[in-house]
């Protein structure tokens, strides 16, 4: 890129955060920290954790904090409460990724169709156990569900908004009848223009949904032409292995509650229960090969504990269950 080499191996903190924070800085600048930050895992390390920083007490004294000493293992007798800290950078590590580049990109979109960073992509990856939400600055809203991983770009450019999803996302679209905004899900693409719907699209498993609850979007899968319409209400299902869909109309809530904290299920297997559940507590189930996971279930979870759940199932399973840290064994009984 032009730059000395000694520019990996340091950077001005008061440079970093004047990139954390969005304030505009000079194209050639910008590359310059991007660079940086991509050089090494030592340099991506120091970002994070500058950035972490950043979100819960918002840096409101730069000139106080030597990049020396921020870098250093905080003094654990000093009051500064490290589970505390730990455990907001858990929930608000994920905000701020979509907010570090917002001043700065709307100055990009409006200045250039061709900006540089349309293919510079921010990632986003919420742990199994939690649930995040992200506003892009167009002011799309985006709620991600356990175990997903989110990319879009630092700039959208002029004529296109793409966005990647593995896992579970609900999108409510900011209208712009000029940029559509396609949802990329595996094999599955879904076009907007603005309105509100649910995407269904983990890798580990066959297959993947596609939920409207207001709106119109266009669906296509990859290696077909043709595109499918749905209208509220309705929900396309896409298997991944035969290539094949079904249109369906749903209870949109079923496929969207889990944004309100709760998990709802209607004459649903018990695999896919279990399933869910594993995203949903962070553990792992070990189902015995002889226990039967075909029976169905309308249940819905809500502030129930792990072992609460599995109590409620065993009255009406045939089942025994064992924890042991993160894993569930779930035998017949």
């Amino acid at each position: 890129m032009g730059y000395a080499y000694k520019s990996f191996l340091f950077m001005d903190e008061k440079r970093i955060i004047e990139y954390i924070q969005g304030n505009y800085i000079p194209e050639n600048e910008l590359i310059e920290i991007l660079d940086w930050i991509e050089y090494s895992e030592e340099n991506q390390k120091k970002y994070n954790e500058l950035k972490k920083l950043w979100v819960i007490t918002g840096l409101s004294n730069v000139n106080r904090m030597g990049t020396k000493r921020f870098f250093t293992v905080p003094d654990k007798t000093k009051t500064f409460n490290i589970q505390a800290v730990k455990q907001l950078i858990k929930y608000a590590a994920v905000i701020v990724l979509a907010f570090i580049t917002g001043a700065f990109s709307f100055y990009l979109i409006n200045k250039s169709n061709t900006s540089p960073f349309a293919e510079v992509f921010n990632e986003i990856y919420v742990p199994n156990g939690e649930k995040s939400m992200v506003t892009l600055y167009d002011g799309t809203e985006v709620w991600l569900n356990s175990g997903t991983t989110f990319r879009y770009p630092v700039v959208f450019n002029k004529n296109t908004r793409n966005v990647f999803i593995d896992g579970e996302a609900f999108f409510n679209v900011a209208k712009s009848k000029e940029i559509p905004f396609y949802v990329n899900a595996g094999d599955m693409h879904v076009k907007v223009l603005g309105t509100s719907f649910n995407v269904y699209a983990y890798q580990d498993e066959n297959v993947l949904h596609a939920t409207l609850e207001e709106g119109s979007v266009s669906i296509s899968v990859t290696g077909s032409k043709k595109n499918i319409s749905l209208s509220p209400g309705e929900q396309i299902s896409y298997y991944t292995e035969t290539r094949e869909y079904e249109l369906s109309g749903v209870d949109v809530g079923l496929f969207t509650s889990w944004k309100e904290n709760m998990l709802r299920f209607e004459n649903a297997e018990l695999a896919e229960i279990l399933k869910k559940m594993e995203r949903w507590y962070d553990v792992k189930m070990k189902i015995d090969e002889n226990f039967d996971t075909s029976p169905r279930y309308t249940i819905t979870i809500k502030t129930e504990s792990l072992r609460e759940m599995l109590d409620v199932l065993s009255l009406t399973t045939q089942m025994n269950y064992e924890i042991k840290n993160n894993e569930v064994k779930i035998v017949k009984n």
